[in-house]
């Protein structure tokens, strides 16, 4: 598993390790090496870490035999939920990211969070031609087989699916 962990000291509004047992997923193995099942990230909500962590992502999914169009979609959906993050989540500035990844057989799932502000349940469901903004989740939509988000005052979960072929066929 992929993981990175704050400064010590600093609040990241994360549950503890202990809260946390059994998120390490058992090591697979793919054309003979061991490829981790899962990845964890934990960064600033900044663009450039956000933009750091799409790269350790991209890695990551690297170890799998996917297709580009599955790779990219899931790189795409992922930043956009990211730069989400960074753009309004914390609007004093101050904030985390936390993105997890996990194969699991035919599937991969990505799911980012943060403690932030939450969505405005009045947001709008189409994206408006005259605003900045406001298609990134209608893209995460359209790219993904599965996708929710969960969201009030305390933080924001986008959890998103998809069963790229060369998973499906790997069974």
């Amino acid at each position: 598993m992929y993981r990175h962990t704050p400064e010590t000291g600093v609040d990241t509004g994360e549950s503890t390790d202990a809260d946390q047992a059994g998120t390490t997923a058992p090591e697979r193995f793919a054309a003979g090496a061991v490829v981790a099942s899962t990845f964890e990230e934990l960064a600033p909500a900044l663009p450039n870490e956000m933009a750091g962590l799409r790269r350790k992502l991209i890695h990551w999914l690297g170890e799998f035999s996917l297709d580009p169009d599955s790779t990219h979609d899931i790189t795409l959906a992922t930043y956009e939920a990211l730069a989400n993050v960074a753009a309004h989540a914390y609007p004093d500035g101050h904030g985390w990211a936390r993105l997890q990844a996990r194969r699991a057989d035919d599937a991969i799932t990505v799911t980012v969070t943060d403690t932030g502000c939450g969505i405005p349940a009045t947001r709008p469901r189409v994206a408006g031609l005259r605003t900045s903004g406001g298609r990134g989740l209608l893209l995460i939509d359209q790219v993904t087989d599965q996708s929710d988000i969960d969201s009030d005052a305390k933080g924001t979960t986008v959890r998103m699916t998809w069963r790229p072929p060369a998973l499906r066929n790997a069974g």
